[in-house]
């Protein structure tokens, strides 16, 4: 119990999204039954309160025929099993009639409560026998676990709730009811039927109080249920994130990657500009690729020296501007092209290279 106690007051951080997943994919989530019993108890009462005037008068009618017939001699005697068969699917189909849409009422109120507490929770595991439901000592201590007798002692308290809703509806009632046996039978159910359905709409009523406040309640245990301790969440983050060895692996494995990329970009390149030593961008333009020279590499220490190196060896002109090498360095990333402000002296440096190539810059 200690343990148990510990380990709860341990669990102090929210439950993640892949913690409540994971809960809802097992079937542990927040339901109260008694949405469920007030919006079936809705659905019916409010049904019943509509159409018992016309059930009734469906029901007196085929009463009123029943008594009418066996009063009556010849049809007595005329009487065969088609006859017979003839009433009964009568009495039937208007029983059926008028039982129908009440379950069909129920039904659907029923099932749109659960599914608006859960949504559409689908368990393929649930099909699974679990012997360990039968064990006769876990379903004792279940029985007189806290969460046994907080539930009854909920359900003791809601049956006392509703007692006293449903008398405190019906106070001035009750005491015409001794007053009943003076009148006549429709009168009689009329009244009796007004009275019940008073409190049955009280009652319903309280039902719907008492079901919003236990799921409220039941979504409280359940997040506290859930809630996780501070090494869970961490765990959980690593196991999200992954392993930060293998990151900074995979990391430096893009990296080198797209290094190669850009090397290989070089020969593409029109020109490299320089610092001269200490910075190298690589320069293009290609009017169907892009509406501006841009950066195909760049680089600084090592990796300039390995972009002049690779544009001396494909033959791409090398040319010394410090102020556009370190401006191009600093603000355009590869692949971008480079700024308006700097058009003039990169176009200057282009059409030193066409130049130099024996390309007139006017035909690119």
């Amino acid at each position: 119990m200690a343990d148990s106690e510990s380990d709860k007051s341990s669990r102090t951080e929210e439950a993640t999204e892949k913690r409540k997943s994971e809960a809802r994919r097992d079937g542990q989530v927040a339901i109260s039954r008694d949405v469920s019993t007030a919006a079936v108890l809705i659905g019916g009462v409010g049904f019943l309160a509509i159409g018992v005037p016309i059930g009734l008068r469906q029901l007196t009618d085929v009463t009123r025929r029943g008594l009418s017939l066996s009063f009556d001699e010849t049809f007595w005697k005329a009487l065969t099993v088609e006859h017979i068969h003839t009433i009964v699917v009568q009495i039937s189909v208007t029983t059926m009639v008028l039982i129908l849409p009440v379950l069909a009422v129920i039904l659907f109120m029923g099932t749109g409560a659960s599914l608006a507490q859960t949504g559409f929770l689908w368990r393929p595991n649930a099909l699974q026998p679990n012997f360990n439901k039968l064990n006769p000592a876990k379903g004792l201590a279940q029985l007189f676990s806290t969460r046994s007798v907080m539930e009854l002692a909920k359900g003791l308290v809601k049956i006392a709730i509703i007692m006293a809703v449903g008398l405190f509806t019906a106070r001035h009632d009750l005491l015409m009811v001794p007053g009943l046996m003076d009148y006549d039978l429709p009168a009689s159910v009329e009244m009796a039927g007004h009275l019940t359905l008073k409190v049955a709409m009280g009652v319903v009523g309280a039902l719907a109080v008492l079901a919003a406040v236990d799921y409220m309640y039941q979504r409280f245990e359940w997040s506290r249920d859930l809630r996780m301790t501070k090494e869970e969440v961490k765990e959980e983050h690593k196991a999200a994130e992954g392993d930060p060895l293998v990151r900074g692996r995979i990391r430096s494995a893009q990296r080198d990657l797209a290094k190669k990329r850009m090397m290989a970009a070089v020969k593409t390149a029109d020109v490299v500009v320089t610092n001269p030593t200490h910075l190298a961008v690589a320069l293009k333009y290609d009017s169907n690729q892009k509406a501006a020279p841009f950066v195909v590499a760049k680089g600084a220490g090592f990796v300039a020296e390995r972009i002049r190196e690779l544009a001396r060896h494909h033959g791409v002109a090398v040319v010394e501007n410090k102020l556009v090498a370190r401006t191009l360095y600093r603000l355009v990333d590869i692949g971008k092209e480079i700024p308006s402000n700097l058009y003039r002296a990169v176009a200057e440096i282009l059409a030193f290279v066409y130049r130099a190539r024996g390309v007139n810059p006017g035909q690119l």
